[in-house]
């Protein structure tokens, strides 16, 4: 992978520190706001630091040493999984402010997106990590007459960690180019808004980068196609289109077409086609071309 420019970040170095420190001291009854503003802006200036060492370097040992110490340092001042949430989403949220504001940081875009999935994965390993070890230590102090109450609360932070997982899985749509200006997107799950946000940011650099004609959305593996679903796709659909690239809808079932119409969602304008082979004629018609077999020697 090219390393991209890093400009955009190093110049606005203290814009975002300042930034990200102020909201996370801002968050009521958090450890940011008990260990107070120095600490806070200690952490949040090392983990800029490690975003921009490892994307210099095209690795990740530096987010994995960042989250590691601020675990260890905020555990014991009642830290938990919905900070590291918080803190992750408003530092991902300023960055994108920054490397949004030049239109050609394209790389720049994609190496802070895989970054921030990183520092998802390894909050949540070295949280739970934590907090199995400290379970296991109350739970030897306190005795067996308490020991009921902490698997309990594991079982609790492991249905949590599996469904971020979850999560994480499925935000992570893989985006498959099949021929030169057709895309593929096969969107398996739940589609919720946090992961419509993700697919539909990375699926519109793809676009960018690749000159795509027509991108292909396969709603086969959706389970649940509701209301709520269906608008969501619809506006990825008509943002597509905003950047002159057909959307085309593929993998229609029976039970999603009458679900759609139960429901009065407005498909107009997009083409819904049941299979993704006759998605990809579509987008192949769409730039005239078509597929022919080679002649037999």
């Amino acid at each position: 992978m090219q390393i991209p420019s890093l400009t955009p970040l190093t110049a606005a170095h203290a814009q975002i520190i300042e930034a990200v420190s102020e909201r996370l001291g801002k968050r009521a009854a958090s450890a940011f706001r008990r260990v107070g503003p120095k600490v806070c802006r200690a952490h949040v200036e090392s983990a800029m630091t490690a975003l921009v060492q490892d994307l210099a370097a095209n690795q990740r040992e530096g987010v994995r040493a960042f989250v590691h110490a601020l675990v260890l340092e905020l555990a014991p001042n009642g830290l938990t999984f919905a900070d590291l949430r918080f803190f992750a989403q408003t530092f991902r949220a300023q960055v994108r402010e920054t490397s949004s504001a030049t239109p050609e940081a394209t790389e720049l875009r994609l190496g802070v997106e895989d970054w921030f999935f990183e520092l998802i994965v390894v909050c949540t390993t070295c949280f739970m990590a934590w907090r199995d070890e400290k379970i296991q230590r109350e739970a030897a102090q306190l005795g067996v007459q308490r020991l009921e109450s902490q698997l309990a609360e594991l079982e609790v932070a492991l249905e949590e960690k599996t469904q971020l997982l979850e999560l994480i899985r499925q935000a992570s749509t893989p985006i498959a180019p099949v021929v030169q200006g057709i895309l593929v997107v096969p969107l398996i799950g739940t589609f919720d808004t946090l992961r419509a946000e993700m697919l539909t940011e990375k699926l519109l650099l793809e676009i960018a980068r690749l000159h795509t004609r027509a991108a292909i959305l396969d709603i086969s593996g959706v389970p649940v196609f509701d209301t709520a679903a269906a608008q969501l796709i619809i506006r990825l659909a008509r943002t597509i289109r905003l950047l002159g690239t057909a959307a085309i809808l593929v993998g229609m079932s029976p039970q999603n077409a009458r679900t759609i119409v139960q429901l009065g969602v407005d498909l107009t304008g997009i083409p819904t086609l049941a299979t993704l082979q006759d998605g990809l004629a579509r987008a192949l018609k769409l730039q005239r071309l078509k597929i022919t077999p080679l002649p037999t020697s």
